[in-house]
């Protein structure tokens, strides 16, 4: 029997361990606790449906510390740490390393990755970085999503890596991809968002908010425009509720983006508006749905690349940048901070970079789980994988007319001004109210 351990799966197996999806008996319920990022069980679904395992068990990092939870005798074929936002320097790793001391055999990570708001060397913990260098010692290669995150490996004295993606890419198992071809002016859009963006997930918060704002504006336009969410609580919570407490969670999203009021964005978030726990029906639907994925959510919109539909990333922090240019995906790049036109967007957008590039990523991939032992389903690749790990910026030039330009920075600088204003208010009014309260009380 092939037996695989899994570092922070995150979600449950189905039978026949090649599908992964969040089990909720009351989703209500437990996103009233928080929200859940269900691109993380996209990367685990797709590193599933690669690997072929006959028993597969799971611990998550935030569990290593509990003995109880480790393997008794610590062997299995092989452990995998699912890729995620691994290298930052503010997560330590410390508490895993006596599990990973202890496990046998080899220790693959499939797409880890670097996490900064904009590019920087990083200042990692010493508990991580020893937890890496036990991890580097128990592989062959470690898989990373691009440049960055190899540059992070290197800064700590770690060169066995090898610059993969994100498994998410590869989930059709297909050894290349074709996009469909998109009607600029006519396509059904499907949106993604992420409103909580800011620190070490966003180069600058302000910008990509505002920039979300007008891209919802312009789906919202599209009667037959689809928004994905992508575990956000609010927005989940929109989509399974009822009544009152369904028009407050919209309400309270609309405000999120200064769009309360706006009738189109309200019935986007009101009637259009999706969520999936099942990473097979996601893709299902996504497939049936849209013809062309735009938005903030890298794995929102890679449920849509896999399948041959076309995306746009919008980028905003070195994780979407570096797995853009990774597979030469169109984007727009949030701190060039242009007013966006939909249709243009769709228009000047190539796709044709994405099909080339993605049949040598493909192959190092191939070569990545092969050269790590691990048992893997994946047919023989049509191209070479790269002589050099790929970097490929594809940025949408859209040029945007002059009366573009300034009817959006006039908005913009209307907007600015008037918070700044409501700011100045608060500060006076605070000030007034701790003058009155340092005043002498008088009997």
């Amino acid at each position: 029997m092939k037996k695989l351990f899994v570092l922070n799966g995150g979600a449950a197996v189905k039978p026949g361990n090649k599908s992964a999806y969040l089990d909720f008996q009351d989703p209500v319920a437990a996103f009233m606790k928080g929200g859940i990022n269900t691109g993380d069980v996209l990367v685990y679904d797709a590193t599933l449906k690669a690997l072929a395992y006959d028993e597969i068990r799971n611990v998550q990092f935030n569990h290593a510390k509990d003995p109880a939870l480790w393997p008794a005798d610590g062997s299995y074929d092989a452990t995998i740490i699912r890729g995620s936002n691994y290298l930052t320097e503010t997560l330590d790793l410390g508490h895993v390393v006596p599990l990973l001391e202890k496990l046998k055999g080899p220790i693959v990570p499939i797409g880890v990755g670097a996490q900064a708001g904009k590019y920087k060397k990083l200042q990692m913990p010493a508990g991580s970085v020893r937890a890496w260098k036990i991890i580097a010692d128990k592989c062959e290669t470690i898989g990373v999503r691009g440049f960055y995150s190899a540059e992070v490996f290197n800064d700590i004295g770690i060169k066995n890596v090898r610059v993969i993606g994100c498994p998410s890419f590869y989930r059709s198992l297909r050894p290349s991809i074709t996009l469909s071809k998109v009607d600029p002016a006519a396509a059904r859009v499907g949106l993604t968002l992420n409103k909580y963006l800011a620190a070490d997930y966003a180069s600058n918060a302000t910008k990509t908010n505002r920039m979300q704002r007008a891209l919802i504006e312009a789906v919202a336009k599209r009667a037959s425009s689809t928004l994905y969410s992508q575990g956000e609580r609010e927005e989940t919570l929109a989509i399974y509720t009822t009544g009152e407490e369904k028009i407050a969670h919209v309400r309270s999203i609309l405000a999120k983006f200064d769009l309360s009021g706006h009738k189109e964005a309200e019935d986007l978030l009101a009637n259009r508006m999706r969520a999936w726990f099942d990473v097979d029906d996601w893709a299902k639907d996504a497939a049936k749905t849209v013809d062309v994925m735009v938005g903030f959510r890298l794995h929102g919109n890679v449920i849509a690349l896999h399948q041959g539909i076309p995306a746009v990333f919008f980028t905003y922090d070195t994780r979407i940048r570096e797995l853009a240019n990774t597979f030469a995906v169109p984007a727009v790049e949030i701190e060039d901070y242009m007013p966006v036109n939909l249709e243009k967007i769709l228009e000047k957008a190539d796709f044709s970079k994405v099909e080339h590039i993605y049949r040598q990523n493909y192959a190092e991939y191939h070569r990545f789980l092969t050269e790590n032992r691990l048992n893997h389903v994946l047919v023989k690749p049509v191209a070479q994988p790269p002589e050099k790990a790929l970097s490929t910026p594809n940025r949408v030039d859209v040029q945007p007319t002059m009366d573009e330009v300034i009817g959006w920075f006039r908005g913009e600088v209307d907007k600015m001004s008037g918070e700044v204003e409501a700011l100045r208010n608060r500060a006076w009014s605070l000030e007034l109210a701790l003058k009155d309260a340092r005043q002498p009380k008088v009997a």
